[in-house]
């Protein structure tokens, strides 16, 4: 297998002595480094605490609490819009550092516990979120620049990140944190918005019913003004209950903030020794030319590399937090990526190997670029049957495969880092793993996120069959590396990849033999569907091995030897090259999933029908997270993802409708449910299935051999599912596609007029006669007796 290569970074002595150099003399203390950036902390402490005093004396000086005084008098007696007007007041005041306190109290002495607290509760949380965020929005990203300096701050950063809706929850409990300060240090730090606005909204509640039940007990102006209240006994409880709420609270945070301090002294020492390590085992001191990432390196190849893995590349610095970390560049992760940097959001896109993922490189591109090709040669084999004779029609291989890498370099920069880039998208080459719930380490660089996504995919995976890793095997991965044809192929599984390979390689020239364990090719697909193709596929020259099993692989010589059971039966042959048709496994290895709290089964990343994962920040798409694993699949569900994590949706994966198609000749395309799964589903059925052969663009193409089938809720024109076998099934199948999502039936299709001759018009025949059956002998009696009044 390929894989991608590991660089490292070289420097002269002389340019790293003169960088440390610069270092130390712009440090100003060449033994303490340090040094400025504390004595710089320190002063910008004392500058923000000079601040705070001077908007302290200001407010004396203004007499504020005279203001907030008459307006309390005045809301008192002003109904509604008092409300409205002091919970404006109190959303300026927290968002402004003025003293809420007389506010609180005021809002008790106005409006009694009841009204007074939800009308407090309400504005104290609406003003702590904004200020929350405009510290986030203005003051993160220099915040985030910096952290890594200051181990410690970076540490209760972590702490806060960890546990952050407990340590607001907490914090709101005691009275003794500052609450107008709090709003805007929350906001510095990991902890998200909700769990930010949920812990705020938990933990004040118990001290603003305690104030403004203490405002209630005043009552007059001038208590209120002194700060005194007739509450008694009722003062006393409230007074030393928050203050040992105050204790406990603080004791707690004290020892988050010590455990994390302990974990950041330590981690990012064996962190960065771990690292040096791995980074000298991956590149032994020997290797000087990495192996290329592409078979054959050929200029195609290295065109195609240069777009998705360019050499050269440099990871950007990260800077504060991402709206959205995506992991993986295949089809699911690039349309992720695109789309929420076209809407405006900050974006990191994390690519281990080549930015395409199968679809450009080793799948849907590259295949069917052979398969046209194959096309090619079996149409000229049969112009003879149309009246066109060409003799000696022969296939040059290492042309068709030429042609293909050339095409396939060809579309390269639309999947390319560099564009990825100019859209708007941090792109980072090299392995990206979770290392919490909201962080990804991805090159030496931490990618801080609200929400990410894991579009990974799945790769090909060898068969248990004893022999077969020595023998040697190609799947889809290494097929299009190849640059001589096999003269003897076997093909393992004929499931759709198997059969459209398998034909391929036959029209191109090679002896191909078909192996599947069950009793018919394609075991998903309509029987009636999967019989045609089986058919042509042994006019062909197929040879198709059903109810195999095979047992063992082995080289000799040249040869490989195959040995596999047929009913009971040993038998063995010999053939140039093993394709395995079957087989993948999802990528989820080295992700550090366990750290970022997502589970996984053997089939993939678990989602629900969002397609969050178990941790709900954290989605996942495409072949990773889905049994449908198609390229237009795995584009659909990147749209249901930046709809859910970046603006709150609920679209859901189980309502898309999902056609697919199979490219031999004829195609097979498929959408909605087979006839059996509708009946599972508790459905009555009407079936309608038209042949090709009464489609006259069908039979003057020569390409009667199909059919279409559409299955209908009994008694309607309702479309469940629909089968076409053609030679363009996969084009013309979109037509019963986009019915199905406008929620409209056959009825809609009967009137829409269809151009003639075409073979598409194989679907206005189905609705047609889908009208036919509403013409019952009732109706029909009416419509006589109707037209013989009109005479």
């Amino acid at each position: 297998m390929l894989r991608p290569e590991v660089r490292v970074p070289k420097q002269s002595p002389a340019k790293a002595a003169s960088e440390a150099a610069n270092r130390s003399s712009s440090s100003g203390a060449a033994n303490h480094p340090e040094d400025a950036p504390r004595r710089s902390s320190v002063a910008r402490i004392a500058l923000a605490a000079v601040i705070l005093a001077a908007l302290a004396a200001v407010m004396k000086i203004l007499h504020v609490q005279h203001y907030l005084l008459d307006l309390v008098n005045w809301i008192r007696s002003a109904g509604w819009a008092g409300i409205w007007v002091f919970a404006l007041v109190y959303v300026l005041a927290t968002v402004f550092f003025l003293p809420g306190s007389i506010l609180t109290l005021g809002a008790g002495f106005a409006y009694g516990v009841s009204v007074g607290t939800m009308v407090v509760w309400i504005s104290a949380n609406l003003g702590a979120t904004l200020a929350f965020l405009l510290g986030r929005t203005l003051a993160r990203a220099w915040v985030a620049t910096r952290v890594e300096a200051y181990p410690r701050f970076a540490a209760i950063d972590r702490a806060v990140e960890r546990e952050g809706l407990r340590i607001v929850l907490l914090t709101r409990l005691s009275p003794v944190f500052p609450f107008n300060l709090l709003n805007y240090a929350f906001g510095l730090t990991k902890v998200s918005l909700r769990d930010y606005v949920l812990g705020s909204l938990v933990g004040m509640l118990p001290g603003t019913i305690m104030y403004v039940y203490l405002g209630s007990l005043i009552t007059s102006v001038s208590e209120l003004a002194a700060g005194r209240t007739s509450g008694g006994v009722a003062q006393q409880v409230f007074y030393f209950g928050g203050l040992g709420v105050t204790v406990l609270v603080t004791l707690y945070v004290a020892q988050v903030a010590r455990r994390a301090l302990a974990e950041a002294t330590i981690a990012p020492r064996n962190t960065d020794e771990a690292r040096m390590n791995v980074d000298r085992r991956s590149v032994p001191p020997s290797a000087k030319t990495p192996a290329p990432l592409v078979l054959p390196n050929d200029e195609h190849s290295r065109v195609l590399v240069s777009h998705v893995h360019p050499a050269g590349w440099v990871n950007p610095t990260p800077t504060g937090r991402y709206n959205l970390v995506v992991v993986g560049a295949g089809t699911a992760g690039l349309v992720s990526a695109a789309g929420a940097a076209g809407l405006g959001a900050k974006v990191a896109l994390v690519e281990k190997h080549l930015l395409g993922g199968d679809c450009l490189n080793v799948g849907c591109v590259p295949s069917k670029a052979i398969i046209r090709a194959a096309r090619a040669a079996a149409e000229a084999r049969l112009a003879e049957t149309f009246g066109v004779r060409i003799p000696n029609v022969e296939v040059d291989f290492p042309a068709v495969m030429e042609r293909m890498r050339r095409l396939r370099a060809h579309i390269a920069p639309h999947d390319s880092a560099q564009r990825f880039s100019e859209l708007g998208v941090d792109v980072f080459l090299g392995e990206g793993r979770f290392t919490g719930p909201t962080t990804l380490a991805v090159g030496g660089h931490t990618l801080e996120f609200s929400r990410a996504v894991i579009t990974t995919g799945a790769r090909a995976v060898a068969l248990g069959i004893p022999g077969l890793e020595e023998a040697g095997y190609l799947t889809n991965e290494t097929v299009f590396s190849l640059t001589e044809l096999p003269r003897r192929l076997v093909v393992i599984g004929a499931g759709p990849i198997g059969c459209e390979l398998s034909q391929a390689f036959r029209r191109l020239g090679s002896e191909v033999t078909l192996f599947e364990v069950g009793p018919r090719i394609l075991p998903r697909e309509d029987a009636d569907a999967a019989a045609i193709l089986e058919r042509q596929l042994r006019t062909e020259g197929i040879q198709l091995v059903l109810h195999a099993r095979v047992t063992r692989a082995e080289r000799r010589g040249t040869d490989v030897i195959l040995s596999y059971a047929v009913e009971g039966k040993q038998i063995e042959m010999s053939c140039d090259a093993i394709l395995l048709g079957i087989g993948r496994a999802p990528n989820i290895e080295g992700l550090g999933l366990e750290a970022a709290g997502v589970a996984c089964d053997p089939g993939g990343i678990t989602v629900n029908d969002y397609l969050q994962t178990t941790n709900r920040r954290i989605y996942a798409a495409g072949d990773i997270a889905s049994q449908y694993k198609f390229t237009h699949m795995a584009d659909a569900l990147a749209r249901i993802v930046l709809t859910n994590a970046l603006f709150a949706g609920r679209s859901k994966a189980s309502a898309l409708h999902v056609p697919w198609c199979t490219y031999t000749s004829p195609e097979i395309a498929h959408v909605g449910l087979y006839e059996h799964e509708a009946v599972a589903r508790g459905y009555a059925v009407d079936t309608i299935t038209i042949p090709m052969g009464e489609v006259d663009r069908a039979v003057l193409d020569g390409n009667n051999n199909g059919f279409f089938r559409v299955h209908l809720k009994k008694g309607s024109d309702r479309i469940l599912g629909a089968t076409l076998v053609a030679d363009h099934a996969g084009d013309m199948i979109s037509e019963i596609t986009v019915a199905m999502v406008a929620k409209r039936g056959l009825g809609t299709i009967a009137a829409a007029i269809h151009p003639y001759p075409t073979q598409a018009e194989v679907i206005k025949k189905a609705a047609d006669a889908y009208n036919r059956t509403r013409l019952t002998p009732r109706v029909k009696t009416l419509f006589e007796w109707w037209l013989a009044l009109r005479r």
